[in-house]
């Protein structure tokens, strides 16, 4: 692998002992230089590890790659992995083991679990374990609005009291089931790791091992923590580990997972604070500016990179309705010299992501045990499907064949599921893709579709303890939704599921402001030059460009874009329409 260059701040970060926070602009190479510190270790004790820790597999996946070389690394007593995995390998799985004799099961979420689905008399929905928050022990469950999807919240929200009071016990009852075998999503593991901790005979034993085995934590993406997650960050720095953190404040953008911008603040402020990285290998010099003046906070980004003598402007795109913006964002791509394939179209929202890069709606998420399966074996099949979407794809395809089974078996921790059915976890997932694979699900109707997933079971042999039965067609014989390839469609995604990636060519959709609107959106927060989460998620999408960014703008936001790009001297062009190459502002 070829040397890289290290700049001043970053080889500050990579040799200086000591913890630090380094705040870090998009595009600045912190992976590589987090990645390499932990490979240095400065002032890291021989017999003590370095556990590297991320929200994304970006700085887990570079440091596997560079340590490939020296696999020790990757091995006793360094870790490297997610915030998750080391509260459930450090702390959650000790000790449980160590109070209740038996080894936990993490899932995810509750949603890829079948069996955490129930009803209460009167209410025409099913309610779903993961809507609610519990207690360590399961207990005291509570509904969380936010957590319940829009088409549902109302219901949820308007329930009288004794049926809200039915919802949350028979949560409560089944949380504890699950729990009781060892089996918990990660919102369980979190609130266990908080009881376990709280306790001072507990906090005394793990902060003894952490120390004994860790010598420094280096934590990527800060930004990202939750208030869980700065809960674990807080005690390792009151253990006394050297705790190195690096990341965007400016791209704190999950208030919705609970925590808050002040709260990494306070966090961060814990300790010394390095030189920021504000060398941009990402971007142009027009995408650095546009990203300067959507950052609410100090600092400005230097184009240093590949494409640091690019002068494509910012394209202003408006669009009346985000239905006809994939011709257009492809036409005005095309005329720079840029191919469809370079194109990734970003939005806040799935379906206006979807909608502006000319796909299909998205499905029901909701549907049958059948509808899901079909879903979830069409996204397997797409090559498209992003990693992220593949795999709760195919814990989907798990979780439903583990429903079909007996209503026991439900609630059993995976090892012992396993072995009532006599399978192995690599023949069960062997199964569970070639039943995905057997056919395109939506070429035909539902039956067509079920006939051959029961001959699929038969020829597994897993007939025996499946009830396919539960696999029930739609009414009329048709599919609710169909996910039909599209391959003119632009490739998409969230802001949220794109974030830590980068595109050659990004379209980041601008919708109006809605008409009951309370406060400011993004668009608002950034023309009175107040922070704000949207006006922070505008920031992070514009941040993914390398060397085009399109603002696919609605037309009443038109005004608003451009005075705050004029503000700045960003250089943009607005394109009024497809034939009309518009004219350049600086």
């Amino acid at each position: 692998m070829d040397e890289i260059d290290f700049s001043p701040a970053q080889r500050a970060l990579i040799d200086k002992p000591g913890s630090v926070f380094v705040p870090a602009c998009p595009g600045a190479g912190k992976t590589q230089s987090i990645v390499e510190r932990f490979i240095q270790r400065p002032g890291v004790p021989a017999r003590q590890g370095v556990a590297l820790l991320s929200f994304t597999n970006a700085a887990i996946n570079e440091a596997r790659q560079r340590c490939a070389q020296r696999p020790d690394l990757l091995t006793t007593p360094n870790f490297v992995g997610t915030i998750d995995g080391f509260i459930n390998r450090f702390i959650v799985t000790p000790l449980y083991k160590a109070l209740t004799g038996t080894v936990p099961t993490f899932k995810d979420s509750w949603h890829t679990v079948q069996g955490t689905t129930f009803g209460v008399a009167g209410v025409p929905l099913e309610f779903q374990l993961g809507w609610f928050a519990f207690g360590h022990d399961g207990g005291n469950a509570r509904l969380v609005n936010h957590q319940v999807p829009y088409a549902q919240r109302s219901t949820v929200t308007n329930l009288p009291d004794w049926q809200r009071t039915k919802a949350t016990t028979s949560a409560s009852r089944l949380a504890r089931r699950f729990l009781a075998n060892g089996v918990m999503d990660c919102a369980a593991t979190r609130v266990l790791m908080e009881h376990y901790l709280t306790d001072p005979i507990n906090r005394a034993i793990l902060g003894r091992l952490m120390t004994a085995r860790f010598g420094s934590v280096i934590v990527d993406e800060v930004q990202d923590c939750s208030s869980s997650d700065i809960f674990l960050v807080n005690f390792l720095l009151d253990c006394g580990i050297e705790t190195v953190m690096v990341g965007d404040l400016d791209q704190s953008i999950y208030g919705f997972r609970g925590s808050t911008i002040e709260e990494v603040k306070s966090l961060v402020g814990r300790v010394p604070e390095g030189t920021r990285f504000d060398g941009n290998y990402r971007s142009s010099p027009a995408i650095c500016a546009v990203v300067n003046s959507l950052r609410a906070s100090a600092g400005t980004d230097i184009p240093l990179g590949k494409w640091k003598d690019d002068q494509y402007p910012v394209v202003v795109l408006p669009v009346s309705g985000f239905g006809h913006a994939r011709s257009k964002i492809i036409e005005v791509a095309g005329s720079m010299g840029f191919t469809p394939v370079e194109i990734k179209v970003l939005a806040y929202a799935e379906t206006t992501a979807r909608e502006c890069a000319g796909a299909s709606p998205p499905g029901d998420k909701g549907g049958g045990k059948l509808v899901q399966f079909a879903q979830a074996a069409a996204t397997l099949q797409d090559l498209r499907a992003s990693a992220r979407a593949r795999t709760q794809a195919m814990q989907t395809i798990e979780g439903i064949l583990r429903g079909l089974g007996h209503d026991d078996d439900r609630v059993l921790a995976d090892a012992e599921f396993l072995d009532s059915v006599g399978l192995t976890p690599r023949t069960f997932r062997d199964g569970c893709l070639r039943l995905a694979s057997r056919t395109a699900p939506f070429d035909g109707p539902p039956s067509a579709f079920r006939a051959e997933m029961r001959n699929g079971l038969n020829a597994l042999g897993w007939d025996g303890w499946i009830n396919t039965g539960g696999l029930r067609s739609p009414n009329g014989d048709t599919w609710p939704v169909r996910m039909v390839d599209e391959p003119d469609a632009l490739d998409w995604s969230t802001i949220h599921g794109f974030k830590g990636l980068q595109a050659t060519v990004t379209a980041v959709a601008i919708p109006p402001l809605p008409k009951r609107a309370t406060s400011a959106d993004g668009v608002g927060l950034w023309g009175e030059g107040d922070p704000g989460e949207s006006r922070r998620v505008l920031y992070v999408g514009a941040s993914r460009a390398q060397r085009l960014l399109i603002l696919v703008t609605a037309d009443p936001q038109v005004p608003a874009v451009t005075s705050c790009l004029q503000r700045d001297a960003v250089p943009f062009m607005v394109v009024q329409n497809t034939r009309d190459t518009g004219s350049m502002n600086a």
